[in-house]
This record gives structure tokens, C-alpha cells and sequence, in this order.
């Protein structure tokens, strides 16, 4: 267990090596999404830390990063303070970043507007924006999102989205129990804090800005980030790839890490 203290505070995150000792090996920083944790990220572990230093970064508020408060007031410019001040704390100047979904919108506005701090970035199942229908079916029959949180909490909100089709991962039994286990360990204040946050979010404009090496893991069927956006992403950003992955929903990562992987580390080797 690791934990650093950066833009005044404390984050837990978890470094995988396996590459050789005698070569220098380069970072790989995966950065997960709303109401996850670095553990939803273990399965991509393995194939990754054979050929490169793999950082998982637990979000403000998730996993086991420090809870900010009730009265904390979310905004963009923590998040990305925390995300800077985290590889300066680190010694890091430069990693390939992977983002999904809000991890992939903070990933785009932090490289618009750190873009030395990045050798690559990747976003898998990344929006633009939490619009209104998205937010209107984050709010599972109740008045509204913040509402539904407040009044399921975090694992209920997950089952009843799961139960309407919200593209979360899960088949398998004890799969689905662990995936519900992991979301209830997130304050319920922290996911609501959030979600104030996220609808006000749009980073369509920064994306002609972005100036690093992208690569756009899209969902072939997930109705949060539908695969026009996708491609209206991979359009926007200067050079930007595509790799279109199929599944049942949005969790890609989760559905068909191999393709993901795949794509990855063509993409990662590409860049020499």
C-alpha cells in the first residue's frame, strides 16, 4: 500500500514492475472512472507490467484516497492539481496516461493544459460531456441523479442502473457482488459531489487543443459514449487513433480487456 501527499492531500496508489531491472522502463498511469477504484483495473495488470511500470491512481474521494468531506465543493481545478501534483510528487515527468470515462475528461483537459507531462494519452470509453438523457438514466426513476445516490447509495445506484441497462460490467454472479461490495466503499457524498460536478463539464472545445499522441478505445455499443461520439472525438484531437472494441455496454475494460490490451500496446510500441 502506497500513499502520497500532494495539493495538500493524501492519495493511495499502486505501482507493478515486472520489467527488466538493467532497462529503464516507462510508466503507464491507468486512471479510473466515477464510483471506481484502482482495483477495478487489476486484470490489466499483468499483460501491462511486463513492459511497463504500472501506476493505478485512486480519484479523490474513491478507493482508498482520502475522503475530502461532506462540504467539500468539487471542481475541475482540484482534480487536476491533484493529478499534477501527484506525478511531481512522484518524480514523474512525463508517463503515457490511460483514462476511463471521467478519467479519460479529466486526461483531456489535463493534457490540454499540461501537455509536456504526457508521452501518450489513451481514453476508453471516454464522453465529452454527462448530458441529459445520460443524466436523466443516472437518475434510475427518482427525481434526479444526486437523488438517486442519496437515496440508494452508491452499490444500490450501480444495481438498479445495472437492472435498467446501464452498460455496467457484470454476468457472473460473484462477479456482480464484488463490483457492488467495491461501490459501496465510496461515501455517498463523494459520488454526490461529483455528479454536481460532472453535468457542468464539456470538453468538446479543448479537444483540437490536445497535443499528445491518443489513442480512442470506443465502445461499439454503449449508449453512455456512443461510437459517433467516439469517432467525433478521434476526428477532433490533431492525429488522434481509433480502435473500435466490442462488448455488451460501457465497461469495455471489463468485457473484452484483451482487445483493449491489444490495441494498447500496438499503439504504446508505435510510438517507439
Amino acid at each position: 500500500m502506497s500513499k502520497v501527499r500532494a495539493n495538500n492531500y493524501e492519495m493511495h496508489y499502486e505501482v507493478d514492475d515486472f520489467t527488466d531491472p538493467w532497462k529503464r522502463a516507462e510508466t503507464v498511469w491507468i486512471q479510473h472512472g466515477f464510483g471506481r477504484s484502482s482495483r477495478f483495473w487489476y486484470h490489466w495488470v499483468p499483460p501491462l507490467a511486463r513492459h511497463y511500470r504500472v501506476l493505478r491512481r485512486d480519484m479523490r474521494g474513491h478507493g482508498q484516497s482520502a475522503d475530502p468531506g461532506a462540504n467539500y465543493v468539487w471542481s475541475v481545478d482540484d482534480l487536476l492539481n491533484d493529478m499534477k501534483g501527484f506525478l511531481d510528487a512522484l518524480g514523474l515527468d512525463r508517463v503515457h496516461y490511460v483514462g476511463e470515462s471521467v478519467g479519460g475528461i479529466l486526461g483531456i483537459a489535463f493534457a490540454a493544459r499540461w501537455p509536456e507531462r504526457f508521452k501518450s494519452m489513451t481514453l476508453c470509453a471516454t464522453p465529452t460531456a454527462i448530458r441529459p438523457p445520460i443524466q436523466r438514466l443516472f437518475a434510475v426513476g427518482y427525481e434526479d441523479w444526486y437523488t438517486a445516490l442519496g437515496t440508494l447509495g452508491p452499490a444500490g445506484w450501480v444495481k438498479a442502473l445495472m437492472e435498467r441497462g446501464g452498460g455496467l460490467a457484470g454476468t457472473n454472479p460473484a462477479h456482480i457482488d464484488w463490483i457492488l461490495k467495491e461501490w459501496a466503499k465510496t461515501p455517498t457524498h463523494v459520488l454526490q459531489g461529483l455528479c454536481r460536478l460532472v453535468p457542468s463539464v464539456d470538453i468538446t472545445p479543448l479537444l483540437p487543443q490536445v497535443k499528445v499522441p491518443t489513442l480512442v478505445l470506443a465502445p461499439a455499443q454503449s449508449q453512455l459514449t456512443p461510437l459517433t461520439e467516439q469517432v467525433m472525438i478521434r476526428d477532433s484531437i490533431p492525429g488522434a487513433r481509433i480502435a473500435v472494441i466490442e462488448g455488451r455496454g460501457h465497461e469495455i475494460y471489463v468485457d473484452n480487456p484483451d482487445a483493449c490490451l491489444s490495441a494498447l500496446l500496438s499503439f504504446l510500441r508505435s510510438l517507439g
